[in-house]
């Protein structure tokens, strides 16, 4: 069974004579320092093609020390998700494996580095003994493992704050020990620093649309695996994962020209395919929200019956069902191919010679994104699937103009707040249609129950249908508004 916690901790590069200067006076009153020595050796593991390593996670396996056992590490943020396993197994335990079944993307892991660390410990304890800050001691040893053997040594010392402790005293003792010498280590990691990655990433940005594009693309894909993982460990990531998968088709549909179309042609249709099964999922989340608070504000003489219960009861089953399809797909062979091509764009997007010219020309594409929610709301009138396509030209135009903003400036944030604006209306149009037609299926399922009638559903019905068309009616004028009258 696998346990989680936030771990955030700051690195200091010290020398092998380093002397760890005096702590106790950054003790409250009443506790005091413990110490203790350990022995660790650590295992790392990765893919082939170093999947975990390059997305800054760290998978490996501990002997010695009080947290013996299996450790993954994601980022997130400024901190770390740390989950661990404290099984003493040779084999990496089931419940982990599953975890990272998303991150090797097809691969066998495999054992890339050993580290070996003599840690000496000083916890900062409070009166009551519970641990506010750990400062971790290290002289380390370290082995990559391949073809090549690259051996390295280094000292380093480690300050991670505990629930009980605060960031204020973790940022104390650091300033403690830069005035003693130590400086704040470049890298994330043992494991970066016995692999010899670069401290820090080589920029990408270099003036060109292409650049700028293939760094939004990346975002998109780091979020993708983020949410990937997200899942597999019962976190509401749903949301965020549609979205990601959003923005990255909407710019392989505005700046198509930009990628080679043959990967495109390969990448969208399982970016298609999940979102549609993610949809499944978001929808009944959306669903149970909005009809809970449209019962809860009808008066009592007209909710007839167990409506608020039958409704919740039923999106919630629906939902589990789906998501036990979304989940059965994330350890299918066509998600292990998308999670692949996922890899593959998040550090080398296919950009064609077209992504060569200037950042500032990015400002075309954009427009002909706006020019195409004009179009489709013109066309529109008022039709329910009209609206839609509309809605998702809108998605398309604020995701391009989010990604246009380092190079356009400050505009770009006044246009992005406009079209979410409209995106958000044609948005409750298709919620009204959507929730229509689930309180239809519950109206006639009602009407055909003993003890059920469909009176309540009909009344939500109605509220769904004029709300609809106040929609249709508004949405048109308020983009002219916008535009200025403009035609597409």
């Amino acid at each position: 069974m696998v346990d989680q916690q936030q771990e955030r901790e700051d690195k200091y590069d010290v020398s092998r004579g380093w002397g760890l200067p005096d702590l106790r006076d950054l003790v409250p009153l009443g506790g005091r320092i413990e110490t203790a020595e350990f022995a660790l050796d650590n295992t790392y593991f990765d893919t082939a093609s170093n999947h975990l390593s390059q997305l800054g996670v760290t998978l490996r396996r501990r002997e010695g020390g009080p947290d013996a056992g299996w450790h993954l590490k994601v980022p997130q943020g400024v901190t770390r998700n740390e989950i661990t396993n404290s099984s003493d197994s040779a084999s990496l335990p089931d419940d982990l494996a599953a975890l990272v079944t998303g991150l090797r993307a097809g691969e066998e892991l495999a054992p890339i580095a050993k580290v070996t660390v003599t840690r000496t410990v000083h916890r900062l304890l409070a009166e009551d003994d519970a641990v506010l800050i750990e400062v971790a001691d290290d002289l380390v040893d370290a082995a990559t493992m391949g073809e090549e053997s690259r051996l390295t040594t280094w000292r380093e010392v480690e300050v991670e704050v505990k629930p009980a402790g605060g960031v204020r005293l973790m940022k104390a003792v650091g300033k403690r020990f830069r005035a003693h010498g130590a400086v704040r280590s470049a890298y994330g990691s043992k494991l970066g620093r016995a692999l010899g990655e670069q401290p820090t990433a080589a920029p990408r940005e270099d003036g060109s649309v292409g650049a700028l594009v293939a760094d939004y693309v990346h975002a998109q894909c780091e979020e993708f695996v983020r949410c990937d993982l997200g899942l597999r460990l019962g976190e509401p990531e749903v949301h965020k994962f549609r979205v990601a998968i959003r923005r990255l088709r909407s710019t392989l549909r505005v700046f198509g020209p930009l990628f080679d179309a043959e990967r495109v042609a390969q990448l969208e249709p399982d970016l298609i395919w999940l979102a549609g099964l993610l949809g499944e999922v978001r929808d009944r989340d959306v669903l149970r929200a909005r009809l809970a608070e449209q019962v809860s504000e009808l008066p009592t003489e007209m909710v007839l019956g167990p409506i608020a219960s039958q409704i919740e009861t039923t999106l919630l089953l629906e939902r589990a069902e789906h998501l036990a399809r979304v989940t059965d797909a994330q350890d299918g062979e066509r998600y292990q191919t998308l999670m692949r091509q996922v890899m593959q764009w998040r550090t080398a997007p296919p950009v064609t010679k077209l992504g060569r010219k200037p950042a500032s020309a990015v400002v075309k594409f954009v427009r002909t994104a706006e020019r195409k929610v004009q179009k489709r709301l013109s066309l529109a009138n008022g039709e329910v699937e009209g609206l839609h396509g509309a809605r998702k030209a809108a998605k398309r135009y604020r995701y391009a103009t989010e990604l246009s903003a380092p190079a356009v400036g400050r505009s770009a944030t006044k246009t992005v707040k406009e079209t979410t604006k409209l995106q958000t209306q044609l948005g409750e149009h298709q919620d009204s249609v959507v929730s229509a037609a689930f309180l239809r299926r519950m109206a006639a399922a009602a009407g055909s129950s003993e003890g059920h009638n469909g009176f309540t559903y009909g009344i939500l019905i109605a509220q769904e249908w004029q709300r609809a068309e106040e929609i249709q009616r508004d949405a048109g004028r308020r983009w002219a508004k916008k535009s200025g009258g403009k035609k597409g």
